[in-house]
């Protein structure tokens, strides 16, 4: 009590030494006046010694905890006030510990995960997420200055002079609206002060790998007016070795900037505009086929495989046995791959697959206008938002130094949305919420994977030795017999599927929130958000050679012309390519009624219980993936089309015009319950949240890697529970100690027609559906990125030295082993992982320099594993940096 640390019951001659520090102290607990118990004299001699060294922190632990505001109810409250589990981490917190985007962001909220990989973005939080499907919406909403930002792209633009970041963790369905399944990241960028000078700050950061970070701000106004400018210039050379190249993998360049412009020409009206712009490309990837069989090893694992020496992956791996022996001493080895990146046998000669090497360009705009106005008995709050992307990606997707098979991309993605809003002051007895929101998207696709079929012209050689003759020059020619056509058909070795997808979405939704004060003490908050939504789809499919592609109405392109043949059907209708030519036009309709109830009871002024229900649904709509099967294919071969076939017609035995079930997928729906509590004590010193939580989760939207591309499938229904707690303990001016951990315990309740495994896929690719004799079933099984165990502990110290500040600081964060492959395969289980991170530094009111360290101790961790493509047991990792050393300095003005 006032500060003090209480040994009571145990303390004996302590509370003696107590007295003499504190006279006018209480030493016994209003709790327990019973007269302390004598103790051996060891011990005392113990206890008074730790209680001398405690007593210095007790007698200065009256430093105060400063309040966090957020706005994760549409107003803003103190943290303490809001009975959600929320983790928030201010700007200067962020800039501190060199964060540069939302996944580094994770490492400090438990339950939490953000991993990027090479052509999606993994967000998942408390073990239910979206995987990798461009129909899909993300289950975990991003809010960026009250705009809703929810595709997997938007979150990867890099983090600029951010204010705050909550983290919301659980449905968010009646003030944040659909596919906040799971939760919702809420960001709100820095503003200028009206009637402010003119100032800035810029930082100047270096680090390992050719690392070079420099961004800053300037801001001014005047009595009714402000502006803020921010820019951002961040490169990097990459943390992992290319054997094969010779050069480092995962550049990095990165530029943007954001203008923020603030009109306050009364009392009752402002207006806050903001603009943002930002550009990021990246060059290779930080993967590496990380588990590579060996010939005894495949005869062991991979039966099936290695039954037919005519397979695709047996020949995929004899030729890499014999061309890139290199690759069994890269495999495995830390922050090391072997591959070609598109380039094929050389660099010197020109591109083999793609147009550019394996890389990725981002370009991500946000237009933000918010509108508020006093009325009187509350405020009306307008928000209005623009938001596009447009993303290239060129991918090595075989990740091997083969050069077989790489993915384009060019997709472009426009959004404009609109917020109304009315909130009633607070301090009656009601308060509350009302509003309408809509909002319209185009999402417009073009994707081409290519096959190259004499893989850069090694293929007749390997024929040559393997059989000893030469053959032609096209993939699995012995595979096909009399249906391989006579070679010139195409002109070239390269075959492809061109995939055009178009959706336009719309969607209006009416929520409503409410507080009654029961009791001066207890509170009941009852919310209700009405959402309709519309899609419409339409997407294309051509099997053909690299030239032939779509044009804007998703006709055949002119490459296409003659350029059609029947053997391609049955070429790409095998495992594991599974892709067919097809045409579809569809539309869906949806609605979504989702409830909220919560009673809190404030306990004393300083800590409150709560208890809530809440629910929530992500929309459905149609897969993006660019394989599958129509609705009438069934088994592993059909009879070819005639010479020509066009979309439409009946041929071969399926309908082009006619999808699959698993084309559209459904609604995914979640129930919720929680219990928290968030406290203060030690006059405000240490504080203390927790939340238990309890969701159901129906028709669960999960993707998977399938060969060469992905599917998409609605789990029966999942089962999500787990505790968070947070705490922070200010104990004196200069020191600070907080920390986090969660327990989480997710898995699928019913899930019997799981995705299957590679090595099922391999000996049954209708494995999982009706037409197969297998199936997975995964009941039971944890969901995808759902450690048991998750948390993170740090240190803050800040003291002055005369005219300057000295400063240090550390984290620990810890995630444990998680399933990160949607087949639950144990091979792709990723082991735990702790990542320390530590800053030191001195500064002057206009000046600072630090020296950091992320991950210092050098923990190889991984995001991500993976089937590889067509090599049947072997598997592919994206990697997490390395221990990374630097130095920062700041200058104010």
């Amino acid at each position: 009590r006032d500060g003090l640390l209480q040994f009571d019951d145990i303390t004996g001659n302590v509370t003696s030494l107590f007295r003499a520090a504190q006279p006018s102290i209480t030493t016994k607990s209003a709790y327990n006046m019973r007269e302390p118990r004598p103790m051996k004299r060891s011990r005392t001699k113990l206890y008074q010694f730790v209680a001398a060294a405690c007593l210095p922190i007790s007698l200065t632990a009256q430093a105060q905890l400063e309040e966090v505001i957020v706005t994760a109810q549409k107003r803003a409250e103190n943290l303490q006030d809001v009975p959600i589990s929320i983790t928030a981490l201010q700007g200067k917190q962020i800039q501190d510990a060199t964060i540069q985007n939302l996944a580094a962001i994770a490492d400090y909220v438990p339950n939490l995960h953000i991993a990027e990989a090479a052509v999606n973005t993994n967000i998942y939080m408390r073990g239910v997420g979206s995987g990798n499907n461009r129909g899909f919406e993300q289950s975990v909403g991003m809010y960026v200055d009250g705009v809703y930002l929810g595709r997997a792209r938007q979150f990867r633009s890099g983090l600029l002079d951010i204010e705050r970041v909550e983290a919301l963790r659980g449905p968010q369905g009646t003030l944040f609206g659909k596919n906040t399944v799971a939760g919702a990241i809420n960001i709100t960028t820095a503003s200028p002060t009206v009637g402010t000078g003119i100032e800035g700050e810029i930082n100047a950061a270096f680090e390992e790998f050719g690392g070079a970070n420099y961004e800053g701000y300037v801001q001014g106004g005047a009595d009714t007016f402000a502006m803020r400018l921010a820019v951002k210039h961040r490169e990097t050379d990459g943390y992992v070795y290319n054997a094969y190249l010779g050069e480092d993998e995962g550049q990095i360049e990165e530029t943007g900037g954001r203008l923020t412009l603030v009109w306050e020409p009364s009392d009752t009206f402002s207006a806050n505009f903001k603009y943002s712009y930002h550009e990021r490309e990246r060059i290779g990837a930080p993967s590496a086929t990380y588990r590579y069989l060996s010939a005894e090893q495949r005869a062991v694992d991979v039966p099936i495989t290695t039954g037919s020496p005519l397979s695709p992956a047996s020949q995929a791996y004899a030729m890499t046995d014999i061309f890139f022996p290199g690759i069994y001493d890269a495999a495995g080895a830390e922050l090391t791959t072997y591959k070609d990146n598109n380039f094929g046998l050389s660099k010197d000669d020109g591109l083999a697959m793609s147009d550019r090497r394996d890389s990725n360009d981002d370009t991500i705009e946000n237009t933000v206008l918010t509108l508020t106005w006093d009325v009187g008995a509350g405020t009306v709050t307008s928000v209005t938002g623009y938001s596009t992307y447009e993303y290239i990606d060129d991918v090595d997707v075989d990740w091997l130094p083969l050069s077989f098979l790489a993915r384009y991309d060019d997709h472009e993605f426009e959004q404009f949305s609109q917020e109304i809003r009315f909130t009633s002051d607070t301090g009656g007895r009601f308060d509350y919420t009302v509003g309408a929101y809509y909002d319209e998207n185009e999402l417009d696709m073009f994707g081409r994977v290519t096959f190259d079929l004499a893989f850069d012209g090694l293929y007749p050689q390997f024929t040559q030795l393997a059989l000893g003759a030469p053959l032609p020059n096209f993939l699995f020619a012995s595979s096909f017999g009399a249906n391989i056509p006579a070679l010139g058909v195409y002109g070239a070795d390269q075959v492809a599927r061109n995939h055009g997808y178009l959706q336009d979405s719309e969607s209006l939704a009416l929520f409503a929130q409410g507080t009654y004060e029961l009791s001066d003490v207890l509170r009941l908050t009852v919310g209700v958000r009405y959402t309709e939504e519309e899609k419409d789809v339409v997407t294309d499919q051509r099997l053909g050679d690299s030239n032939c592609g779509l044009d804007g109405n998703f006709q055949e392109g002119p490459g296409c012309t003659g350029n059609y043949n029947a053997w391609l059907d049955i070429f790409f209708s095998n495992y594991p390519f599974d892709s067919w030519n097809y045409s579809y036009v569809a539309s869906r309709k949806t609605d979504s009624v989702d409830p909220s109830v919560n009673l809190q009871w404030d306990v004393s002024d300083s800590s409150m219980l709560y208890v809530s229900y809440s629910s929530g649904f992500k929309s459905g709509g149609f897969t993006a993936a660019d394989d599958g099967r129509p609705g009438d294919a069934v088994g592993a071969l059909v009879s070819p089309p005639p010479t020509g076939g066009v979309p439409g017609a009946l041929t071969g035995g399926y309908v082009y015009t006619t999808p699959n079930e698993d084309f559209e997928f459904d609604d995914e729906s979640v129930d919720a319950f929680e219990i928290g509590g968030k406290h203060e004590f030690a006059n405000g010193s240490v504080r203390l949240n927790w939340a238990a939580f309890y969701s159901t989760y129906d028709d669960l939207q999960t993707s998977i890697f399938r060969g060469a591309g992905f599917t998409v499938k609605n789990a029966a229904s999942s089962e999500v529970m787990g505790l968070e707690v947070d705490a922070i303990w200010q104990i004196t001016d200069a020191l600070r100690v907080g920390g986090n951990v969660a327990y989480l315990d997710a898995t699928y309740d019913d899930f019997s027609d799981g995705p299957c495994t590679a090595i099922q896929l391999d000996g049954d690719n209708a494995c999982g559906s009706p037409a197969g004799s297998t199936s997975n079933d995964l009941s039971g099984a944890a969901t995808l990125y759902a450690s048991d165990y998750s948390g993170s502990l740090f240190v803050d110290f800040r003291r002055p030295l005369g005219a300057l500040e000295f400063f240090a600081g550390a984290e620990v964060n810890y995630r444990d082993a998680f399933n990160s492959a949607g087949d639950n395969d144990p091979i792709d289980m990723i082991d735990s992982y702790t990542k320390v991170n530590a800053r030191i530094g001195i500064g002057g009111e206009y000046w600072e320099i630090m020296a950091y360290g992320r991950n210092i101790f050098d923990e190889i961790a991984f995001q991500q594993s993976f089937d590889t493509p067509l090599l049947s047991g072997s598997h592919t990792r994206f990697m997490e940096e390395p221990a990374v050393f630097g130095v920062r300095g700041t200058f104010r003005f």
